[in-house]
């Protein structure tokens, strides 16, 4: 049902962001895009799980009209930072940011797997194909 409400927003989203016709007046396009802007909303989550290159990321975002809030996080094998931010009529600004130091790098597993996760895409994974000299990914759908 989520997923139904969400692609029936985003296809009202792109109606709403077609073209204006010439034929109006430059006055009429903008509050047509004013009013746009104050009715748009849209919640979307993405995630990866680096089990190969130790590694990980993610983000959300949700708008309501002119609000937008948010975060997006990583890991590199030497940081993990989380930065949440919002946006709105006073601009872009970040409220709050956390980072620590955790360790001398990233470290390679070729027996890993990588996690991805999105709003819009559903959840897969990846492996390494060891069965050939030269190493590539290969899709393991779960």
């Amino acid at each position: 049902m989520f997923k139904f409400v969400l692609i029936a927003s985003l296809l009202v989203s792109v109606a709403l962001a077609a073209p204006l016709n010439d034929d109006l007046d430059q006055e009429e396009k903008l509050r047509l895009e004013k009013e746009q802007n104050e009715s748009a909303q849209y919640t979307f989550g993405s995630q990866v799980v680096d089990g190969i290159n130790d590694g990980e990321m993610q983000r959300e975002e949700s708008r309501d009209g002119t609000k937008v809030s948010g975060f997006y996080s990583y890991y590199d094998g030497f940081v993990k930072r989380k930065v949440h931010y919002e946006a709105d009529e006073n601009g872009y600004r970040v409220v709050k940011e956390d980072m620590e130091v955790v360790g001398d790098g990233p470290v390679f597993n070729p027996e890993g797997q990588a996690d991805v996760t999105g709003s819009l895409i559903g959840q897969y994974s990846i492996k390494l194909d060891n069965s050939e000299k030269d190493k590539h990914y290969k899709d393991i759908h779960s």
